[in-house]
């Protein structure tokens, strides 16, 4: 069942337990397709507001599910259900602008989309963007950046992902070609229609390369992808009909590899057509070619990159992977974050700033209260951070914040970002908190707030939901943004036995400056739930 999105108690006070039955009731009629239920419980919930109703009404609206298509309303759903941080509706908003469908076409827009819905490890999103890393389509072309999309996506059972990573063992692109290692991925995306892997198993049956050699096999599988119009697979039917000597039927199908073929093939799918007429009687020519002007592809495509078709797809359950930053605070390798980074974790794992490969970690103590938590890990690191002593922060003061923001679309190095406390107090006077100007992502929590000495002054630990704020205001916030105070953090850790090092203001220093030393302290941490 899906979480129930706990900012509509925040924003609409208690809500009525028929509510939640709604929802509900409305998630399992939109699984079995029931779209007039779907769309009696979800259509005044989203008038109320409701993230999951908005998304699912969007979806309904935008395929003509139960009611007329209607692309306006449906962008205008998903995307205040998008804004809210529904990753469904994040994933389809970025399949929208890539296409431009119902918005402009805007490819960067759309890999905004598609990474924060992959911070939720929505399946789709996170195949979306290895496809366009893969490809280089909108994006500069990072085979291995891509395999680390895909490899997440495969996992959650996204069959696109299983072709792409066979291809890329296949052809030696991002890895080291393996075809041993290619098969089982093709296999399994052949058989959930995927052409390009249907056809490469196909010629590995074929040759016998990697897998034992069942050449009828081979052609069944020819055909299956063939008849949905794989150029490549038509080629390959009309050289084994060549090789059999069936001439009239070697050339049915040279005629039809032609047609499919994509314009930078088509000269070399030309030639081969040539000089297989050459070996036909004027018959078999007519008879071949008459054949072929009454032959189509079967429609039956899987999807592609940004097909909001396959928002749905379905997966196995999968461990949800979450991420934050965090600071190493002591050279026995001690982390300190938010408690909510690492509350659902089972497994945490820390990585430094520099690249150093990930290592595995442990909850030493927690505050959920103050939202605070500390790991234990086996690094020895070199830097450690430095708590601010002597004169307390004061409205209007510089700071910096370093983290790792949106680690799935963004590179894995710490983030730097400039601002200044713009109040002493957090949201509705909150004393625990600052609140800052400087930008900040999800990912930044737990990630330090540090002065323009390169001391820490606080834990970064939420931004304020602006559409939230719009909707009740009317105006839209700009940058406004929270971090515990260092005093909180200090106490905790001392309760709980951490040792620290602080270390007096010294002379003010650049932006880059202070970065520099807080980079060397900053973590991305991640947890697998």
């Amino acid at each position: 069942m899906m979480k129930r999105p706990a900012m509509l108690v925040f924003a609409l006070g208690l809500i009525a337990a028929d509510a939640w039955a709604g929802i509900d009731e409305g998630l399992s009629a939109y699984q079995r397709k029931d779209w007039p239920v779907a769309l009696r419980e979800f259509e005044p919930l989203a008038k109320t507001g409701d993230t999951v109703a908005q998304s699912r009404l969007g979806h309904m609206l935008l395929n003509g599910n139960g009611l007329a298509k209607d692309l306006f309303q449906a962008v205008k759903l998903l995307t205040e259900a998008a804004e809210k941080g529904d990753a469904l509706a994040q994933n389809t908003l970025g399949g929208l602008y890539f296409r431009g469908n119902g918005v402009g076409r805007d490819p960067a827009r759309a890999l905004i989309w598609f990474g924060r819905a992959a911070e939720q490890n929505q399946p789709n999103a996170l195949n979306n963007l290895g496809q366009l890393y893969f490809t280089g389509n909108g994006v500069a072309k990072n085979e291995a950046k891509a395999l680390e999309y895909l490899r997440r996506a495969a996992d959650m059972g996204i069959s696109a992902s299983w072709e792409s990573i066979g291809i890329a063992y296949w052809h030696g692109r991002g890895v080291p070609v393996d075809k041993a290692a290619a098969l089982p991925w093709l296999k399994k995306a052949a058989e959930r229609g995927h052409l390009v892997a249907q056809n490469l198993y196909g010629a590995a049956l074929w040759t016998g390369d990697a897998v034992t050699q069942d050449r009828a096999e081979a052609v069944r599988w020819f055909e299956r992808s063939g008849a949905q119009g794989d150029a490549a697979s038509l080629l390959n039917l009309a050289h084994v009909k060549f090789a059999e000597k069936d001439l009239e039927t070697a050339y049915y199908y040279y005629i039809l590899a032609e047609r499919q073929a994509k314009a930078k093939e088509k000269a070399k799918f030309t030639a081969a057509k040539e000089k297989a007429r050459q070996q036909v009687n004027p018959d078999q020519e007519r008879r071949a070619s008459e054949k072929a002007a009454n032959w189509s592809p079967r429609q039956s495509s899987p999807g592609d990159v940004g097909d909001a078709a396959t928002a749905e797809e379905k997966a196995p359950p999968r461990p949800q992977r979450t991420a934050g930053s965090g600071l190493m605070v002591n050279r026995d390798g001690t982390v300190l974050t938010n408690s909510h980074v690492v509350k659902s974790c089972r497994n945490i794992r820390v990585s430094l700033g520099d690249g150093t490969q990930a290592q595995p970690a442990s909850l030493l103590a927690r505050d959920d209260v103050n939202d605070l938590a500390v790991l234990n890990t086996t690094f020895r690191p070199a830097d450690t951070a430095h708590f601010r002593d002597g004169a307390p922060m004061r409205s209007g003061d510089n700071v910096v914040a370093v983290g790792f923001p949106l680690s799935a679309l963004l590179s894995r190095e710490p983030n730097i970002t400039a601002g200044v406390i713009s109040a002493m107090n957090g949201l509705r006077g909150d004393k625990r908190h600052y609140q800052v100007t400087a930008p900040i992502q999800r990912g930044n929590s737990g990630g330090p707030l540090a002065d323009m000495n390169g001391n820490v002054v606080g834990i970064v630990v939420s931004t304020l939901n602006a559409m939230k704020v719009a909707d009740a205001s009317g105006a839209i916030p700009q940058n406004v943004n929270f971090a515990i105070k260092a005093e909180l953090a200090r106490k905790f850790m001392t309760d709980n036995g951490v040792n620290f090092d602080s270390a007096p203001a010294g002379p003010i220093l650049s932006v880059a400056d202070v970065g520099d030393i807080i980079r060397k302290v900053a973590v991305f941490v991640e947890c697998e739930g």
